[in-house]
């Protein structure tokens, strides 16, 4: 997986502690693009009420759904897992914090 990394002026990588899941990112997304929830989740093959828990960061973004949301959106799966990734790393270190 190809993960970016944002660097400074002087070239030294710039670490942003921000928790952020998947969900946020995905619900502006939709929102952006005028889905209705329901909808764009039968598009992309979920229940409504599933599509609605990973909404609301109760559901993970899985492989499968990240191939989903890649063939829907045109946004490559790797982003939707590295972004799960990196929100399960910083949650699990934040509670050994």
């Amino acid at each position: 997986m190809n993960h970016s990394k944002i660097l400074s002026g002087t070239g030294q990588e710039i670490k942003i502690n921000v928790l952020l899941h998947p969900c946020e990112v995905l619900a502006d997304e939709r929102a952006e693009r005028g889905e209705v929830k329901s909808a764009f989740a039968i598009k992309i093959g979920m229940y409504p009420s599933h599509f609605s828990d990973i909404l609301k960061g109760k559901r993970n973004i899985s492989a499968g759904i990240a191939i989903k949301l890649e063939e829907e959106l045109k946004i490559p799966a790797e982003f939707w897992l590295g972004l799960q990734m990196d929100y399960d790393l910083q949650y699990e270190r934040g509670k050994r914090a």
